[in-house]
C-alpha cells in the first residue's frame, strides 16, 4: 500500500505541474506525426500481495511464516503510439519481462527452505498518457490503463522441481506512470517509473508441500524504462 500511495502522490503532483508549465510553448515536429513507433528497454523490481495462513502443518512438519523477498528483472518491448490530441495519446506496448520471486518458508527448528516463481512475461498494456505543454525540448507526461499479463514459462519445470510455486499462466493488472519526453533531432528519448497492480489471486495450491500455507497472491511490479521513439 505504500507504494500504491508514493505513486498516486507523483502522478497528481506531475498533473499539477502539467498545467503550470508551458509559458514557451511551441510544438516539436515529432509530434506532428498521428502514429509512431519505438522500443523500450529497462528493469523490473518484482514483488507480491501475499496473504498468508501461518502454523501449517504438513506431513508433520510445521511452518512458522512466508516472507517474500523481491528480485530484479529486465524488460524489452515495442512501443506504438497513436497520438488523440495535442495533449492525450494512446499507447500499446508488447513487452517481455524476466520476473523472479523468491520466497522464504520457514520451519519450526529454525529450518528454512527457499522456494521460488520464475516466470516469463508477455505484458501487453493499453495506457492513456496526459503530456504537458512543450517547453524547452521537454515535455512530462503521466498515463494509466489496464494489463494483460501472459506467463510464457513451462508448467513441467514447475512439476518436476518441488522448489518452484505454480500460478496461473495469465495475469491482469492495473498500469500508473509518469515520465519526461526529452526531444532530440532526430529520437525522443524518455525514461519513465511504472507500477502495475494485480487484480485477481495468480496462486495455484499444486506440486509442492505446505500449499494451503498460500490464500492469495497478487503480482506488485515496479518498473524503471527508458523508452526510445
Amino acid at each position: 500500500m505504500r507504494m500504491i500511495r508514493l505513486v498516486l502522490t507523483v502522478v497528481i503532483l506531475t498533473l499539477s505541474l502539467s498545467h503550470g508549465i508551458g509559458q514557451k510553448y511551441r510544438k516539436h515536429p515529432f509530434d506532428f506525426k498521428d502514429f509512431n513507433l519505438g522500443f523500450l528497454m529497462g528493469l523490473n523490481y518484482n514483488a507480491y500481495n501475499l496473504k498468508e495462513q501461518i502454523q501449517v502443518e504438513d506431513k508433520g512438519v510445521l511452518l512458522e511464516r512466508i516472507t517474500v523477498n523481491p528480485r530484479m528483472g529486465l524488460s524489452l518491448g515495442m512501443i506504438s503510439n497513436l497520438n488523440l490530441s495535442d495533449h492525450f495519446s494512446l499507447r500499446f506496448i508488447p513487452t517481455i519481462s524476466l520476473e523472479q520471486r523468491d520466497f522464504d518458508y520457514q520451519f519450526e527448528h529454525d529450518s528454512l527452505i527457499i522456494r521460488k516463481i520464475e516466470a516469463s512475461y508477455l505484458n501487453l498494456p493499453l495506457m492513456l498518457q496526459m503530456k504537458s505543454k512543450y517547453w524547452r525540448s521537454t515535455r512530462h507526461y503521466v498515463l494509466a490503463g489496464v494489463q494483460l499479463g501472459l506467463n510464457l514459462g513451462s508448467n513441467k519445470k514447475v512439476r518436476d522441481d518441488l522448489n518452484l510455486l505454480k500460478i496461473t499462466t495469465h495475469d491482469v493488472s492495473l498500469v500508473f506512470g509518469f515520465g519526461w519526453n526529452l526531444y532530440g533531432d532526430r529520437i525522443k528519448l524518455s525514461p519513465e517509473l511504472r507500477y502495475s497492480m494485480g487484480l485477481f489471486n495468480i496462486y495455484q495450491p499444486e506440486f509442492t508441500s505446505h500449499a494451503d500455507a498460500i490464500q492469495f497472491l497478487t503480482s506488485q511490479v515496479l518498473m524503471l524504462v527508458v523508452n526510445f521513439e
